[in-house]
């Protein structure tokens, strides 16, 4: 009887509406409001009243920061807190850095980087994008758990300045090859490529997605 109370009263809290905090102009506000806020909805709900929609995944949405120069990512379910949470401990050179972030994993802040394509990939590394994510793939494949075969390439893109750091990177913190073989993870800051999402690691695979 009690644990069928307790059951209802549980699932009453998830579906009441949580009491937004008042709009606001001002960055420190509008993060405190988000780290204090409990529901993924409210929060959401929340960012997109103060903040401007920039893109949104499967477990963040993106917002545009009001100085047009970063960009906030805001978990939208426990896999995205934890995104959040592992990818704010990543640093890399060619990984983009995060600025600020809640300790709990709420939202963290990066630099506003350029989108780019493979070919403009290709002239900022003269590496092909599909050879060397081929490679990603290769060097990885202990992390990801895969037989990728080696690329014919590999000899010569584990060369690459880019490869050695983002290969270094994701050993170092188990980052699975998936996102760092597409060029949609990929942007552009100061003339150099950077890898946009790097906060899916073997960890996060396992827990939410295995």
């Amino acid at each position: 009887m009690a644990k069928s109370i307790l059951e209802k009263a549980n699932l009453f809290l998830k579906l009441a509406k949580e009491e937004l905090p008042a709009d606001s102009k001002n960055v420190n506000v509008i993060l405190k409001n988000l780290s204090k806020l409990t529901t993924f909805s409210a929060r959401i709900e929340y960012a997109e009243r103060n903040l401007k929609h920039f893109s949104s995944g499967s477990s963040r949405v993106i917002y545009l920061m009001p100085n047009n120069k970063e960009v906030l990512k805001l978990a939208k379910n426990e896999s995205g807190l934890e995104q959040n949470k592992s990818e704010s401990k990543v640093k890399a050179k060619h990984i983009n850095k995060t600025i600020k972030s809640d300790k709990n994993g709420v939202w963290k802040i990066s630099p506003l980087a350029k989108k780019i394509t493979e070919k403009q990939f290709e002239k900022l590394t003269d590496v092909n994008f599909k050879d060397f994510g081929k490679c990603i793939e290769y060097a990885l494949k202990n992390i990801s758990k895969d037989k990728a075969k080696k690329p014919k390439c590999f000899d010569d893109i584990c060369e690459n300045d880019v490869f050695k750091d983002l290969v270094s990177a994701g050993k170092k913190y188990k980052l699975m090859p998936g996102d760092l073989m597409r060029i949609s993870s990929y942007g552009e800051i100061d003339k150099k490529p950077v890898v946009l999402d790097a906060g899916f690691n073997r960890e996060v695979y396992e827990d939410f997605y295995e």
